[in-house]
């Protein structure tokens, strides 16, 4: 295990250079920053449905008020802090990449001097947090750890409540084409089966605590901790 983790932090440096040229390209997906093209439009409607799906998910679980203060794991461009700040949530963003976060300080600067989000420029192992917090939500996070059950172990010490996650799917022409796309960049990647998480799920005692939900080319992954 020791030999893993180490690999995890070996890998930080390449998703944070890979995000931090992508910072703005990434964020205008959800329509912030720069002016999508004819073509990045039809790419989001008819590829990127995962997407829009996971988003929709995290806002109807986190409107539970019983979760008053949320964890965003790779919170990127802050694209779900702000959405979650307007729920009237506490907010803290957690990411790798500097001009991530400095997109999520714009977009959520009002919430920023009414002290009601905070962000950390770390990675999520490396970080100690404080205190703990009601729910986690790590969308889009997965898909550049190299093994799981570490960034598992360290959320059952922080996280009390609940947890909302996302993994990208095995297999498909559209996930090859993207693992391609990634190592031209020296961006680790990683796929996940269905059995892939249950076997992940049962070895962290939560296989009746979870439930996955199949969302186009993602699962959705909600634990009830």
């Amino acid at each position: 295990m020791s030999n893993s983790k180490e690999y995890t932090f070996s890998e930080t440096n390449d998703v944070a250079t890979f995000f931090q040229g992508y910072a703005a390209d990434f964020d205008s997906i959800y329509g912030h920053t720069k002016k999508r093209s004819r073509w990045d439009k039809f790419l989001d409607k008819y590829f990127r449905l995962s997407m829009r799906l996971r988003y929709e998910l995290v806002l109807k679980y986190t409107s539970n008020a019983a979760l008053k203060t949320i964890l965003d794991v790779g919170c990127g461009g802050g694209v779900y802090c702000e959405a979650l700040l307007n729920g009237g949530k506490i907010v803290t963003g957690l990411d790798i990449a500097q001009g991530m976060l400095e997109l999520a300080e714009q977009k959520t600067k009002r919430y920023l001097a009414e002290g009601k989000v905070n962000y950390v420029y770390s990675g999520y192992l490396e970080h100690a947090f404080p205190q703990q917090f009601d729910a986690a939500v790590l969308v889009g996070f997965f898909d550049y750890i190299k093994t799981p059950l570490d960034i598992f172990k360290k959320l059952e010490k922080e996280i009390t409540k609940e947890l909302l996650m996302s993994f990208p799917k095995s297999g498909g022409l559209l996930g090859w084409q993207r693992k391609v796309r990634y190592r031209m960049r020296n961006c680790p990647l990683y796929y996940y089966s269905k059995s892939d998480l249950e076997s992940l799920l049962t070895t962290m005692g939560w296989q009746n605590k979870a439930e996955i939900i199949d969302i186009d080319r993602d699962f959705f992954v909600r634990v009830k901790l």
